[in-house]
């Protein structure tokens, strides 16, 4: 059999292809699922992998850190307590506030004391507590501004979910219809195997018996032994692809599951036109969704920003109190005793916490964001329809691939029968046989590859469209 490079790039493409499949599931690793009790269907297993996917539950996490912004931003405008329980040591001290032991000044007159920083009457220990209830009033935006661009920002994680399942979606997809081709691809060379080995001991009889030559036999047995080659590497894809399906559904890798199908056959092209599934994808596209929301997130943290140049205003109720033995408890108006007393009073102020050159650069910083952001919405505009285009094409190409190779399969597939019945017939040589084999194996394997790329290629144009469980 003569010039077989065609053949093995074949099978070797097929194995590149699946084990990539494998590594995006081993780098997802997810979650150990149930192992299905019937045969697997591409919905079964594509609900098992949205469901078992940890990226997808990633991005969940960013949508509750996104929605705990919005709460955070909520609670800066509700009700702010603050209290500070405290105890250390003072100095004793009684007697009065006067020299004279008292805190009555008679008529001879008197003198303040002046002992305040001796220790003569020992030590004791102080304790006390302040607190404050402060309530904003009027912020000038910045509580409206930072609540709706968190809100939108929240918005944006939510699309991104949507992106991470469309991934899932389509590796599933990757993963099940490549188990199909490398399995189809390998019944297909065992079925030509058992028509090689046939002949093969066909000829040997007739090479025992002179009616063939050893150089015919030799062409035979090369071709069953390369045959066997592809057979073993295609088995081992094989069996990467089920282990690969089996990582991305989680399910164990030594399980045992079974997928439905019999062999693969091509999806159903939309029947929509180019134009139209263009303008479905830029109105259904998470990514618009995310351009729009991110745009107007910025646009709100500009104004957030901007309204850091003002004050807050606030009322609210502050109030203290302290407690020392040992000291005396005064209740003049104009001599305060801190270590003994207590206090609280309603309180209306104006906070104004305002560094001119950090608020310019906040501001430029965001306006410097909105621009990427807003150059990214243009690029989504640009490119979405070009993707759709793109996999419009490839699909509607590999459909007429499809239609041809279908054609070709089975002329090349009579062609061989035909070549092993002349063979028998003593008509035609070993090498006339190994040449239709090798144009059978081609064919049949440019087939199943062909209805693998067109499937992935309608895959790829429903993400592309948008029209995937988001």
């Amino acid at each position: 059999m003569k010039n077989r490079i065609g053949i093995h790039a074949r099978v070797r493409w097929a194995a590149i292809t699946l084990s990539s499949v494998v590594l995006v599931g081993l780098v997802a690793g997810p979650a150990l699922a149930g192992v299905p009790s019937k045969p697997l269907t591409l919905t079964h297993a594509t609900d098992m992998a949205l469901n078992a996917d940890p990226r997808i539950d990633e991005q969940r996490a960013n949508v509750a850190r996104a929605q705990a912004l919005i709460e955070r931003v909520k609670g800066e405008g509700g009700p702010r307590v603050s209290a500070n329980l405290f105890a250390g040591l003072a100095p004793k001290a009684s007697d009065g506030i006067f020299t004279n032991g008292t805190n009555t000044c008679p008529s001879d007159g008197c003198t303040l004391r002046d002992d305040g920083y001796e220790l003569d009457e020992g030590i004791t220990v102080t304790s006390g507590l302040t607190a404050s209830i402060i309530q904003p009033l009027y912020t000038f935006g910045k509580l409206e501004n930072y609540g709706n661009a968190a809100r939108l920002n929240r918005d944006v994680k939510a699309s991104e979910v949507s992106l991470a399942r469309a991934e899932t979606w389509l590796t599933v997809r990757r993963a099940y219809w490549g188990y199909l081709t490398a399995r189809d691809t390998r019944r297909m060379l065992e079925g030509i195997k058992r028509k090689v080995d046939g002949a093969r001991d066909d000829l040997r009889d007739d090479v025992d018996d002179g009616r063939a030559t050893m150089s015919q036999l030799y062409a035979i047995e090369s071709g069953a032994a390369r045959l066997e080659r592809y057979i073993a590497e295609a088995a081992s894809v094989e069996s990467i692809a089920i282990d690969g399906l089996k990582t991305i559904i989680g399910v164990p890798i030594d399980a045992e599951i079974e997928v439905a199908d019999p062999r693969i056959e091509p999806v159903a092209m939309p029947e929509s036109e180019l134009d139209e599934l263009a303008g479905r994808a830029l109105n259904q596209r998470p990514e618009m969704a995310m351009a729009e929301n991110g745009q107007a997130a910025m646009r709100n943290y500009i104004a957030a920003r901007k309204s850091e140049r003002y004050p807050d205003l606030y009322a609210g109720v502050v109030a203290g109190a302290t407690y020392t033995p040992g000291r005396d408890r005064l209740n003049n108006p104009y001599i305060n005793q801190p270590l003994n007393q207590a206090y609280a009073t309603p309180v209306v102020g104006v906070k104004w916490d305002f560094n001119p050159g950090v608020v310019r650069a906040n501001i430029s910083d965001a306006e410097a964001r909105l621009q990427g952001v807003v150059a990214k919405a243009e690029l989504a505009r640009q490119g979405i329809p070009f993707q759709v285009a793109e996999a419009y094409h490839q699909a509607k190409g590999l459909d007429r691939q499809i239609r041809a190779l279908d054609s070709a399969k089975d002329s090349s597939r009579k062609w061989m029968v035909s070549s092993f019945l002349d063979f028998q017939a003593g008509l035609i040589d070993g090498g006339k046989v190994a040449e239709a084999v090798k144009a059978n194996t081609e064919a049949q394997a440019d087939y199943f590859r062909a209805i693998n790329d067109y499937n992935m290629s309608v895959a790829r144009l429903a993400v592309a469209t948008g029209d995937y469980p988001q």
